[in-house]
């Protein structure tokens, strides 16, 4: 289906999430990434034991303005606990056991850098703010968070499609990585939480799915001009969707910028099959009859429900919707975008009578049954969910169905696949209250003194003068390994475009085969390199060995003697023999020179 953007009147607003390369966390002096820095491999932290556990239960509390958030009780309402990895990297501010300290001034001043290069607003005064949270990606049940920077006119990114503006920019924490969710339980590690984070938020003036990629592609490629980490998951968007005559969807999480685009379009689909649904049951009474069918299935032929009447089975009639949840929500259809509905209270999913029900082994007589205990006609449709959350799932299923009535619901949704599915109720401003544990921060003059980075582009052109070509200079400036490039022309006296060939080149196709090259090779590869003790060709093979045993390089009075013994052995073939024999262990400049 082919969209005019412009007529359905999108908006989208895109939030970038990204994590600060500092030397510690926000606030406290755990070390920020999980590296050499902090004394751990990354390899064997990942796989380490936690130093200990701990388990807790979370619930919301009042805002400043004395409400508490309407998605704060949803999340309290699942009866969840919450247990805990702790790590080397983690102390007492982690688990919430003792006061957050002063903010880290690294990662304050690299986010004023950034406000100053979007030319926005910095407040005389910043005060850190509690964002209610029981999710359980924060032990203390709330983030802290700090508004840094506000747009003005001149705060923008421009795209083919027009100007995008910056609206806000928030400095905040981390929160923890969830690990694996149970039956009442999620499992959180605390090694990430507390790390620098930067808010970054764009007006809602994106209007086309292609605009919001460049957008996302840009701001991303300025961000990599600060010191932030990089790397899968430090970086990530918010997208809020919606089309006119809809609501505002947050979509959370978004990570693989290729795709962005597409899910922005399937969004859009989804909501305009929500208005068309809208228009179908225009002036039409929904009437619900509710049954609990746990000892009706105890003994059913259907394995699924069987076991889901050890616990419990509910089913819902709706009048007059038959044939409905067959009908398309986007890219599937309205019965799997309402059984999302009730995954997020832990059930498996939805059985309903506009499907193919023999394919649960229900026998026609079950389906009969039920019919007759709901008094469903033709006309109606129903509904089976089962599962220790049963009520609550059906409850919410139920004010689902009743806003069919009204279009697109507000709501926060996460990214899967393509497509999108719903995560819970849009939070409001009934969430955040004043930090009573930290000071004001005055930042008029910090953000004065504060000194511009050099933008990738200048990085690219500086490389440019160093002899290394257009294409490679602007390669590596936008590579993950752009800060262990600029470390290792400082360090090594080695010509720059070999150390990026090293980089981009050798050391990805022997990754490519397989082999893995550490970061200390790579580091005794250009110490021997600065040295003169190996050729340029001994490079791959040093660098897997860590060693330059075989391929010692032949320079001097040693090579001299050497050529002129080829010369007179093979005469004009004596280059080509040498380098036969000793190819990886000289240069053959220096060999064509002598020769000459």
């Amino acid at each position: 289906m082919e969209v005019d953007y412009k007529q359905v009147g999108l908006k989208v607003g895109i939030e970038i999430h990204q994590r600060l390369g500092t030397e510690k966390k926000l606030f406290c002096d755990c070390p920020a990434e999980m590296d050499s820095r902090s004394g751990i491999n990354p390899a064997d932290f990942v796989e380490s034991e936690p130093t200990f556990t701990f388990t807790r239960r979370l619930r919301p509390t009042a805002s400043e303005i004395g409400k508490v958030d309407a998605a704060a009780m949803e999340e309290f309402s699942k009866e969840r606990e919450f247990v805990y990895y702790m790590y080397p990297n983690c102390c007492s501010v982690e688990s919430d056991s003792d006061f957050p300290k002063e903010i880290n001034k690294e990662a304050l001043e690299i986010t004023l850098q950034l406000a100053k290069m979007l030319k926005m607003q910095v407040p005389d005064v910043m005060q850190v703010m509690r964002k209610i949270v029981i999710d359980g990606s924060n032990t203390s049940g709330y983030q802290r968070t700090a508004l840094v920077g506000v747009g003005t006119k001149d705060s923008f990114i421009e795209t083919d499609l027009g100007k995008v503006h910056l609206q806000e920019m928030q400095l905040e924490e981390e929160s923890a990585t969830k690990i694996k969710e149970e039956a009442g339980k999620i499992h959180y590690r605390l090694d990430r939480l507390g790390i620098p984070l930067i808010e970054l938020s764009s007006a809602p003036e994106i209007w086309h799915p292609k605009q919001a990629k460049e957008f996302a592609e840009k701001l991303g490629l300025l961000l990599r001009s600060l010191k932030v980490q990089r790397g899968i998951g430090t970086i990530r968007q918010d997208l809020n969707v919606s089309v006119r005559g809809g609501a505002r969807i947050e979509v959370k999480g978004f990570q693989d910028l290729k795709v962005l685009d597409k899910v922005i379009e399937n969004e859009v689909l989804r909501q305009l099959d929500l208005l068309k649904i809208k228009g179908t049951l225009e002036g039409k009474k929904i009437e619900f009859l509710e049954a609990d069918m746990t000892d009706f299935f105890k003994d059913s032929g259907s394995k699924i429900l069987k076991n889901l009447s050890k616990e419990k089975i509910l089913a819902l009639k709706s009048s007059g919707l038959s044939g409905l949840f067959k009908e398309p929500c986007g890219k599937i259809t309205l019965g799997k975008e309402i059984a999302n509905y009730a995954k997020v209270f832990g059930i498996g999913g939805m059985i309903h009578s506009d499907e193919d029900l023999d394919k649960y082994g229900m026998s026609k007589d079950e389906q009969e049954k039920i019919r007759k205990e709901l008094k469903a006609h033709k006309s109606d449709h129903f509904l089976i969910i089962g599962g220790k959350n049963a009520g609550e799932a059906l409850e919410v299923i139920k004010k689902r169905i009743e806003y069919l009535q009204k279009g697109v619901p507000e709501e926060t949704r996460f990214v899967d696949g393509e497509n999108t599915r719903y995560a819970r109720k849009l939070p409001g401003s009934a969430r955040m209250y004043p930090e009573p544990d930290l000071p004001k921060v005055p930042l008029k003059a910090v953000f004065e003194g504060v000194k511009l980075p050099e933008t990738l582009d200048i990085k690219a052109e500086t490389f440019e003068k160093m002899g290394i070509s257009k294409e490679q200079a602007v390669q590596i400036s936008r590579s993950k390994y752009l800060s262990m490039f600029e470390s290792f022309i400082e360090r090594y006296k080695v010509e720059p475009k070999l150390i990026v060939d090293i980089i981009l080149n050798k050391k990805k196709a022997l990754e490519r085969q397989g082999k893995t090259v550490t970061d200390e090779n790579l580091e005794f590869v250009l110490e021997e390199l600065a040295k003169k003790k190996i050729a340029k060709k001994a490079v791959e093979d040093v660098l897997l060995s860590g060693s330059i045993k075989g391929f010692e390089r032949i320079t001097g009075k040693e090579l001299e003697k050497l050529v002129r013994e080829y010369t007179e052995k093979f005469g004009k073939d004596a280059a080509k023999e040498l380098m036969k024999k000793y190819g990886k262990r000289v240069e053959s400049e220096e060999v064509f020179g002598l020769l000459k």
